[in-house]
């Protein structure tokens, strides 16, 4: 009998791919071991409620702020709020969130 990975698609798929593509080497050092050892679990959350996937038209913003280096995240409408973040929705501790980005 076959393992069913499907909950755990995005995790696989999208999160850990990214976490390889976009940080740095002591970032990856921190984090890649956790997510493939599933002991952190991420999905991957770009679709809106109001604009699907159209990335042009995210309301969600990330804007940086220099003094604490981090990013604020704001998503000011309801139209905004990301939807279909696959089966890890429910029970993922961590996301990727796609966002205008603002510095």
């Amino acid at each position: 009998m076959g393992r069913d990975l499907h909950a755990m698609s995005l995790h696989y798929v999208m999160f850990v791919p990214t976490l390889q593509g976009q940080t740095d080497d002591e970032q990856l050092d921190e984090w890649l071991t956790l997510a493939v050892a599933r002991g952190i679990l991420g999905t991957y959350a770009q679709t809106e409620l109001g604009h699907g996937t159209n990335l042009s038209r995210l309301e969600t913003t990330a804007t940086y702020d220099p003094k604490t280096e981090e990013f604020v995240l704001h998503s000011p409408t309801v139209t905004s709020a990301k939807w279909w973040p696959g089966s890890l929705g429910k029970s993922s501790n961590f996301a990727v969130v796609v966002a205008q980005l603002y510095t």
